[in-house]
């Protein structure tokens, strides 16, 4: 089955502004802006509204804090300030912000 991420929000891949097409788990062709698949797609999914990164193994818990990282609050800043720069943002996620 071959499913174009149609146009991310936001997306970490060069030239794939556009989104991604996924065939059988994986990544087959990027898609530039404005573009559309060479071949034919089973599914399009709207990725509006979506971000789109590299994927991660073994994410568990920690997967929400990589849309946090570069918060400018917490760059640059030791473990504790960094937690404290962090925690007030992270308190007020809900099951639906980090929905897959």
């Amino acid at each position: 089955m071959r499913i174009w991420l149609k146009n991310p929000a936001a997306i970490l891949a060069d030239g794939a502004d556009g989104g991604l097409v996924v065939q059988d788990g994986v990544i087959v062709e990027r898609i530039a802006a404005g573009q559309s698949p060479v071949a034919a797609v089973d599914q399009v999914f709207d990725a509006g509204n979506h971000v789109v990164i590299p994927g991660l193994i073994n994410t568990h818990h920690h997967f929400y804090q990589t849309l946090t990282r570069a918060h400018p609050a917490a760059i640059n800043r030791a473990l504790f300030d960094w937690l404290g720069a962090l925690y007030p943002i992270w308190q007020r996620l809900t099951p639906e912000a980090i929905a897959l």
